[in-house]
């Protein structure tokens, strides 16, 4: 096979031999099994020396990508093949197939992924991670057991003065520790709702609410969003016509979107659920992630009528797969939440409780935040420079000041839908964004997440990516259609 290199790149040659090989392997065109040139072939192809070769094959090989065998050569790994569900045209493209499909993803070598907001891995504090945990064997009798319901004491001590740091006077008697925030949504939902009922929810939204409603039968209305926020004459009118139980919203580098609620739309938020009684659950997970100024202080902060259910967690900030957060609810709704807690899985692990709370003591998450804030606002930057660069005109997309999410608008064609199918094919994934859509208007949006990859991978995914939109868009004509009222504005 041909592999290219740009000598006037500033990636490595070695990295972007790197690159062109997992390409290829995650786009199916080089499946398991199948034998590498031999390095001296490669570099002599190339015109570069066999130790760049070594150097990229010795990195396909500690990540898993190929099985070298001395005296038989480099072959792709049998185990190195995922294929997302949502490649096929057969299948369905729902929020359940998509949160799977980029759950597996997570835990696959072969697929180079923008689908996922999600942090780097290779960022994560190990060792300061791994000593709080050590911390713990002297207890080890007592973490054998179960937890609060309401989560252990000691964690939610540290977290009353983790939200007291973001604006939000809580007791730890006021906080309920919770399996990350989807459980803490789920939980929500379930406390202020009945099947059949209406809420209300940006549009676009964080696709697992989505799912989460319609497993409980509720009615997700979509409410329209522009770059200040979700539209306050909007809420109230649809808030009265559906008598809508709550409204949810991520006011903080919205997913994904993200957009930050404006003061005055915030001020205005809180004023209507005070008049016309409906509950906001707030999503604050990405508020910490935050690259042109402070983050921005919840909505809680400012609820004087006890109407707003925040909700957060450390998946965005240290790891998703810690699965704790928490919940600050209103007391009319307390024992309610801890109850349904119970129902769900009695509590979050006691040993991990008490890691996060030696964790947060030790001052270990604030440092960690300090550090991975600039790399993260670098990889933000390439990939809006890399949009710039690479999309065609007729093509638009948000500006994040924070988070890991920018939505990508692609003109209306025919079968535009097909574009994240084309670019999987290329070995690249990009969330389809009809699956963040309460209401769907076509499949002309994608979610383009730029957390867990190193500058020069933004670059080449959507370079790709770029060029994928070019070559399709050149064989389809417009389509004269009327653009949704909610579209957001870019």
């Amino acid at each position: 096979m041909l592999i290219s290199i740009d000598r006037s790149s500033d990636a490595p040659i070695y990295r972007q031999i790197v690159e062109r090989f997992q390409e290829a392997i995650a786009g199916g065109r080089l499946p398991p099994g199948a034998q590498l040139p031999t390095v001296r072939q490669l570099a002599d192809g190339l015109g570069v020396t066999r130790l760049t070769v070594q150097s990229a094959y010795a990195e396909l090989q500690s990540g898993g990508w190929v099985e070298a065998t001395v005296g038989r050569g480099t072959f792709v790994s049998e185990q190195v093949q995922v294929r997302p569900h949502w490649s096929s045209a057969e299948q369905d493209v729902t929020p359940a197939v998509v949160i799977g499909d980029i759950l597996q993803m997570g835990q696959a070598q072969s697929m180079r992924s923008m689908a996922s907001a999600s942090p780097d891995a290779a960022l994560f504090p190990a060792g300061e991670f791994w000593s709080c945990l050590n911390e713990q064997q002297q207890h080890t009798m007592i973490l054998t057991g179960y937890a609060p319901a309401q989560g252990d004491a000691g964690l939610r001590i540290e977290l009353a003065a983790f939200l007291a740091e973001r604006g939000i006077a809580a007791s730890a008697e006021q906080i309920i520790v919770t399996s990350g925030v989807t459980q803490g949504l789920t939980l929500a939902a379930q406390a202020l709702a009945q099947p059949g009922d209406a809420v209300l929810v940006e549009q676009p939204t964080y696709v697992g609410f989505l799912h989460v409603l319609r497993a409980q039968g509720l009615k997700p209305i979509p409410v329209p969003i522009d770059r200040d926020g979700p539209l306050p004459d909007a809420i109230e009118r649809l808030a009265t016509l559906h008598r809508a139980r709550f409204l949810y919203t991520i006011p903080s580098f919205q997913n994904p979107t993200g957009y930050v609620i404006a003061p005055e739309r915030r001020t205005r938020l809180l004023e209507l659920a005070s008049t016309l009684g409906f509950y906001v659950i707030e999503d604050d997970i990405y508020s910490l992630m935050a690259y042109d100024g402070p983050p921005p202080l919840p909505l809680k902060a400012g609820d004087d009528s006890d109407r707003v259910i925040y909700l957060n967690s450390f998946s965005k900030s240290l790891m998703p797969g810690l699965r704790l957060g928490m919940m600050v609810a209103p007391p009319a709704l307390h024992e309610r939440l801890i109850s349904l807690r119970i129902a769900a899985d009695l509590g979050s692990p006691l040993l991990l409780q008490r890691t996060l709370a030696a964790f947060l003591r030790r001052g270990e998450h604030r440092r960690h935040v300090r550090k991975v804030v600039p790399i993260y606002r670098e990889r933000r930057n390439a990939a809006l420079h890399a949009l710039d660069a690479h999309m065609p005109p007729d093509v638009t997309w948000t500006r994040p000041a924070g988070g890991f999410c920018c939505w990508l608008t692609l003109p209306r064609r025919s079968g535009i839908g097909e574009i994240h199918r084309l670019a999987l094919a290329q070995g690249w994934a990009f969330a389809p964004g009809s699956v963040f859509l309460a209401e769907n208007d076509g499949e002309h949006h994608l979610r383009i997440c730029f957390g867990n990859l190193p500058v020069d991978g933004i670059r080449r995914g959507l370079e790709i990516l770029g060029q994928v939109v070019r070559d399709y868009l050149a064989m389809r004509p417009p389509l004269h259609e009327p653009v949704a009222n909610w579209t957001p504005l870019v």
